[in-house]
Formats: C-alpha cells, sequence, structure tokens
C-alpha cells in the first residue's frame, strides 16, 4: 500500500474570488492502492489587496471557535526571534509603521500550539508594508515559494495578522487560517457590492 500526505494550496485574492484546489487524483501502480493518510492546505495570503477594508475584530478568534484540544495561555512566546522582536516593539524594529494603536496575542499550548499576533495601527501602513515585514522575517522581500515557515503574515491596509508556530503545518494554525481565508471571502463580497465602480477593475469577464 503507498500511503500519501496530501498538501492543497489556497490564494486569497480576494477581489477575483477565490479558488478552491481540485484533489489530485492519484492512480496507483498495479498491485497496490494508495491511502491518504492525511490533508494539510496551506493558505497563501501574499496577493491580498490591501484596497478592500476589513474589520479587524472578525477575525479574532472567540473562544467557542477554538478547535478543541487546544489551550490558550497567556504567555506570548512566537516561534522566531524575528518575530518576537516586532511583538515587543513593532515601532523600534520598523520605524515607518509607528507604534500600533492596538496589540492582541491569542497563543496556544500544546504540540500544535503558537501564537496569533493582531497588530492595528490608527493610519494607513507604507506602501511597501508587506515587504518590509518579509525582511524582518524571512531576509527577503517574500516568503520564499514553496516553503513551510514558522511565521506567516495577512497584511491589510491598516492591521497585521502575523502567525507565529513552531510548527509550520500545525493544525491549529491551519484551522485559524481556513477561516481567516474564509472570512475574507465573506468581506470581499460586502466590500465589492458596497463599492461597485472600484470592484469592476477586480472582476473577471464572463468567460475568462
Amino acid at each position: 500500500m503507498m500511503k500519501l500526505a496530501l498538501v492543497l494550496a489556497l490564494v486569497a485574492a480576494p477581489m477575483i474570488g477565490q479558488q478552491m484546489p481540485q484533489m489530485p487524483n492519484f492512480k496507483a501502480p498495479p498491485g497496490h492502492t494508495v491511502k491518504v493518510e492525511s490533508v494539510t492546505t496551506r493558505y497563501d495570503f501574499s496577493k491580498f489587496n490591501r484596497e478592500i477594508t476589513m474589520n479587524l475584530d472578525a477575525f479574532i478568534w472567540a473562544p467557542s471557535e477554538v478547535p478543541k484540544g487546544y489551550k490558550e495561555t497567556k504567555t506570548v512566546k512566537p516561534a522566531t526571534k524575528a518575530a518576537t522582536s516586532l511583538w515587543n516593539s513593532w515601532e523600534t524594529v520598523l520605524p515607518a509603521f509607528g507604534a500600533p494603536e492596538r496589540k492582541i496575542a491569542q497563543a496556544y499550548t500544546g504540540a500544535d500550539g503558537g501564537v496569533i499576533m493582531y497588530i492595528k495601527w490608527g493610519k494607513p501602513l507604507p506602501q511597501d508594508a508587506r515587504k518590509a515585514i518579509c525582511r524582518v522575517l524571512y531576509k527577503a522581500d517574500e516568503k520564499p515559494a514553496g516553503k513551510d515557515t514558522n511565521d506567516e503574515i495577512l497584511v491589510t491596509d491598516d492591521w497585521v495578522i502575523v502567525w507565529s508556530f513552531p510548527k509550520p503545518l500545525s493544525k491549529l494554525k491551519e484551522a485559524h487560517q481556513k477561516r481567516t481565508f474564509d472570512n475574507i471571502g465573506r468581506q470581499a463580497e460586502a466590500w465589492m457590492k458596497a463599492n461597485p465602480e472600484k470592484a469592476k477593475k477586480y472582476q473577471q469577464a464572463p468567460g475568462k
């Protein structure tokens, strides 16, 4: 029997809709069967368009939404020194951003535990905000393609989410990112209905 761990990738590009991946069709050699033992979904928020406005509070996990088996802790220990430095003093690491007006961390213990950081400013972030954060976290302008990293980010016009987990393919992180991905889709749809003229340039023409 051939055993596989399946990894799917989803890209959050809310202005043109979000595409769900199709499950690959695995064909086993003659005399063998294929068993998929686990399915992991990676979420890519690098293509998010900052023009859309979203309410940060809608992305914060309510206690009732946290998957069973995880315990929240008040001890905030990001998985990397870079993420820790941002949490401790964002304005020192990236002065162009200024001091955040709000910081919230949801930290969880356990093998798949980690920290979800929500940081909000009272003004629009620099135009190169994502690139600047990536340089701190990855020493590059963008997260390395196809590489699982301890830190991942979602950057909007005035707030940022940082997922910092010792286990890059944490099921807890995956659960929160799925919720985030779905939430982006709902808020993007509402934004497009409220801003039809702005939304036109992002909508795909029929048949494309």
